[in-house]
């Protein structure tokens, strides 16, 4: 059956592609635009300094008069990690933080993966909490995904086939919601989602409030296939292939997959620095806060493996998501120490109340862990100042707190 299989695999069509050549990389733009999207890593000094500029504009109209009148704005932003049907967690804590009464209008939200389905929702605000309610407890797999286990082993490129999670996408992204999005990017506030370029092997963090007022006819189609991408775990789900353009006409595209696969938490390019950026633009910093939602376990239960080939690629897999999750969080807790940003953490504790999901996507697990997130919220002992398993300092064995 191996043998058979490798040479049917040999054999298969697979997909035609077009991909950019290496000397266009940095030339071909979705649209033929620039300023959509940038490098989650790295960035170029003349895209930074590009960046600046750009944010010291809007900066400027956006605080400046605030500024002037001798008022400190404080800013909030939230970023949002991969988890699948995990997600129903942080989407539990947003429908919490909103009945509380005291949730902000994030100045700017990032997600990847599970996250960047969570993110536009998010970012418009607590009318959109019933959305997120919906998508997380009422969806099944079968509602979202289509096994291809034979054909895609055979001449494909995943497992499954998502075309049903792109329908859900496009019943909930609609014209109006891309309408709405341009609105609060014209205020200046920022909506980012990562992806993996694959062809490149970097992340890539999409702004997708630029996107949406782009007045570009395919802006819609392409935030629903970025949502759809970002969500695309390498192997199990399709790739997505994004169609860019080179100043001189020319038509190519790039391979992009979860942003998981290379960032589980992304928010902005590490080469840009915040703080010096806005101390530059207004003659002072501005009060900031991040909130950080790991979609995920980070000390998953014990279990004995099986010694075969799915269960133990399955547990490597899952080991090295949670590895690259705390890592990208240690990264973002470096940011705001750089930037002087407020630093706030939560993940999925160990333990949960909530029966092991027998499915990709489990409702009813994912109703139980949705109230769960939304009790955890409540109670007060939701947020941590420093990333997990980060000691400041060591314990006091005189103090009983």
């Amino acid at each position: 059956m191996v043998a058979l299989v490798l040479t049917l695999g040999g054999c298969g069509t697979g997909i035609l592609r077009n991909p950019v050549p290496e000397a266009l990389a940095a030339s071909a733009q979705p649209f033929g635009r620039d300023g959509l999207r940038d490098w989650g890593d790295s960035l170029d000094l003349a895209d930074v300094e590009q960046r600046v500029a750009e944010r010291q504009a809007i900066l400027q109209a956006q605080f400046g008069a605030e500024i002037a009148a001798g008022r400190t704005p404080r800013l909030s932003y939230l970023a949002l990690s991969g988890g699948g049907q995990w997600g129903a967690f942080g989407a539990g804590i947003l429908d919490a933080w909103s009945r509380s009464g005291t949730r902000p209008e994030f100045q700017g939200v990032a997600g990847v993966s599970t996250g960047a389905i969570i993110a536009p929702f998010a970012f418009l605000g607590p009318d959109y909490d019933a959305t997120l309610r919906e998508i997380y407890t009422q969806y099944s797999t079968a509602d979202l995904l289509e096994t291809t286990l034979f054909s895609g082993i055979v001449s494909g490129a995943a497992l499954t086939d998502t075309s049903r999670l792109r329908q859900v996408i496009a019943r909930y992204v609609t014209p109006e919601l891309l309408e709405a999005i341009a609105v609060e990017h014209r205020k200046g506030r920022i909506l980012h989602i990562g992806t993996t370029n694959l062809d490149a092997g970097r992340p890539v963090i999409w702004d997708i409030g630029a996107i949406a007022d782009s007045g570009e006819p395919g802006a819609l189609e392409l935030v629903r296939e970025l949502i759809r991408a970002s969500a695309a775990i390498p192997v199990a789900f399709p790739p997505i292939f994004v169609q860019v353009q080179t100043p001189d006409g020319r038509v190519f595209d790039e391979m992009h997959v979860d942003g998981g696969a290379s960032s589980q938490v992304t928010f902005v390019s590490p080469a840009l620095p915040i703080g010096e950026l806005t101390r530059r633009a207004l003659g002072r910093d501005l009060d900031r806060d991040v909130y950080v939602i790991v979609n995920n376990n980070l000390v998953p239960p014990y279990q004995t493996l099986r010694p075969r080939v799915a269960s133990i690629g399955g547990a490597a897999v899952s080991s090295l998501i949670r590895g690259s999750a705390i890592g990208d969080v240690y990264r973002l807790h470096a940011i705001a120490q750089r930037d002087g940003i407020g630093f706030h953490v939560t993940a999925v504790p160990a333990a949960v109340p909530c029966p092991d999901p027998v499915e990709e996507f489990d409702r009813a697990f994912m109703q139980c862990l949705f109230d769960f997130g939304a009790s955890l919220f409540d109670s007060g002992e939701l947020w941590s100042d420093t990333p997990p398993f980060f000691a400041a300092r060591l314990p006091d064995p005189q103090d009983p707190s």
